[in-house]
């Protein structure tokens, strides 16, 4: 199995170093390219590391994104582009956010509520996911087909998150809805969503002071109760970074769940009979998210602001350049995976980077692999002959992708 690279790397000679603007271009937001990515980013991958888009630098191999998720002089661009789109206007919740920082601040954030996010305590929340993921399926499994993103991926990542925090069940919904206006902050169509994710940010602050409030006074076995008595040394959440922790949770958490599903149901009607295999021995089902993450991750890449020059392989990226991490070439490259194309779930493989890297490695991913390593043994036992039903469509680009529609047939169970 390879290992994985060093973190850092000597820097190329003064002399060697090439401008950025020397670098080949390739334009992701092309029709043509979006059709079909794969051989353009392999060929592109095959000659260099970097590559020029019209808003900056895209970093295409996997030594180099991997190096670069834990490198200091690139820092989260969600505020530098939620600002573009927006005119400057801030927007509060998404300001204080753990996403949006770097530093001292966000490393303090993370040092307090990191317990709450181990394996372990992921594991105590699996027997509500499995019985979530099976009442969901109750509702199709006799009928032998289903549209699966209405009937299952809308439905199990945000009750799961409400169960976990300890929402009562009658107002998932408000958080359903609050979550799929706050996924727009992650977009590149935040300026024309703005008015809704304003109003979505303000409804969900008012509603998490409150349950914040609630446990303070009635402590209960739940994560908001956990992020409540977080502490280290005397230091501890303040109510509005609670706020902003819960609010990260639901819009980092929820939509990217949603779409990682439904990539692997897609996927599992390609290759039925890993689909049986895994029905099977449900003991895969780790492997198997892990394998979708890599080959179909819903979460493309990170886009970095350059706060100093950088130097990739030769390429320097200026100051103040919009740095795109694509996740998507990196968990391709041949360099480092075996038969990077191929789906197989027993494959033992390098570690995906589709939960990103360094500081900013998804804080609730482990959570995320409990949710979607559930969901697949029932799916995958309870679905047998998994198929296509008719025609997928995929959604506009919002920095996640996934299916909108994906008709699932199967035998009746």
């Amino acid at each position: 199995m390879p290992t994985e690279p060093a973190q850092t790397a000597p820097p190329p000679s003064r002399s060697s170093v090439r401008p950025l603007d020397a670098a080949p271009f390739v334009n992701p937001f092309d029709p043509a390219v979006q059709a079909d990515p794969e051989p353009v980013f392999t060929e592109l991958r095959a000659r260099t590391s970097v590559a020029r888009t019209p808003l900056g630098a895209s970093v295409l191999r996997r030594d180099a994104v991997h190096r670069l998720l834990a490198d200091p002089r690139l820092v989260s661009a969600v505020p530098f582009l939620a600002r573009a789109q927006t005119g400057g206007q801030e927007i509060e919740l998404l300001g204080e956010t753990i996403l949006a920082m770097d530093g001292v601040d966000h490393t303090r954030l993370r040092r307090l509520v990191a317990r709450s996010f181990t394996p372990r305590a992921a594991d105590r929340h699996r027997p509500t996911m499995s019985a979530l993921a099976n009442d969901l399926v109750d509702g199709f499994a006799p009928h032998g087909r289903c549209e699966f993103v209405p009937d299952f991926a809308d439905h199990y990542p945000i009750e799961v998150m409400c169960e976990v925090l300890g929402v009562p069940r009658d107002d998932h919904s408000l958080f359903a809805r609050w979550g799929d206006s706050l996924t727009y902050v992650l977009s590149l169509e935040l300026g024309s969503h703005l008015d809704e994710v304003i109003r979505a940010a303000d409804e969900l602050g008012a509603y998490v002071d409150g349950l914040v409030d609630d446990r303070r006074i009635t402590p209960r076995d739940d994560l908001v109760t956990d992020l409540v008595q977080a502490s280290e040394d005397g230091d501890r959440l303040s109510a509005a970074e609670l706020r902003t922790m819960i609010a990260a949770l639901l819009f980092a958490g929820y939509d990217t769940t949603r779409n990682q599903l439904g990539h692997a149901l897609f996927i599992f009607t390609h290759h039925p009979d890993q689909w049986s295999l895994l029905g099977e021995r449900p003991e895969l089902a780790s492997q198997a998210v892990d394998e979708v993450m890599r080959l179909h991750g819903a979460v493309v890449g990170v886009p970095r602001i350059s706060n100093a020059e950088v130097e990739v392989d030769g390429w320097l990226i200026p100051a103040g350049t919009v740095v795109f991490l694509s996740l998507a070439s990196a968990n391709r490259d041949d360099t480092f995976f075996d038969e990077p194309l191929r789906f197989d779930i027993t494959a033992n493989r390098g570690p995906h980077l589709t939960f990103g890297g360094g500081p900013h490695y998804c804080l609730g991913a482990n959570l995320a692999r409990a949710e979607m390593t559930e969901a697949l043994q029932i799916l995958s036992r309870r679905l047998p002959g998994l198929r296509l039903g008719g025609e997928v469509t995929w959604r506009a680009d919002t920095g996640i992708t996934g299916p909108t529609h994906l008709p699932l047939e199967f035998e009746r169970t």
